[in-house]
């Protein structure tokens, strides 16, 4: 009886495993020579970043100043020093990571009409992280 009942048992559970065990939510980008990956809403999309962040050295967070809440919807462009656009990207979530070349790099962020821009040195095999915060607004409801 245990044996029969193992029989059954078993294969149920790796049926469960195999429908819980998804792929990535995440798609890697490319453009140009740049890859990159964004996203972030939701536990399962902020596990899977958290796992690949170590693969990129450029990473971007996007967040309301003051609060810290994530925010998403954002347009990005990376340029290299002599202005050429590398990425130009809709981020959906309050990440972005992406893999460039060592130089320097000029980060523009525009959300709602609002531009940041940051400078990014990229250098050997270190990592460069990077934060833009806007102003909470009324109607902002600060969370993805």
């Amino acid at each position: 009886m245990k044996i029969l009942n193992c029989a059954l048992i078993i294969p149920c559970f790796l049926f469960c495993l195999a429908a819980f065990a998804e792929e990535s939510p995440l798609k890697p980008q490319i453009q140009g020579d740049v890859t990159f990956v964004s996203g972030g809403i939701g536990e399962a999309e902020r596990e899977a970043l958290q796992t690949l962040k170590g693969d990129y050295n450029l990473n971007l967070l996007f967040a309301y100043k003051g609060s810290g809440e994530f925010m998403s919807d954002v347009n990005v462009r990376i340029a290299d020093a002599k202005g050429n656009v590398l990425v130009e990207t809709f981020v959906e979530g309050p990440y972005l990571f992406a893999n460039l070349k060592p130089g320097n790099y000029l980060i523009s962020a525009v959300k709602d009409g609002n531009e940041i821009r940051q400078k990014a040195k990229i250098a050997g095999s270190k990592t460069t992280s990077l934060s833009f915060y806007w102003p909470l607004q009324a109607g902002n409801s600060g969370n993805p």
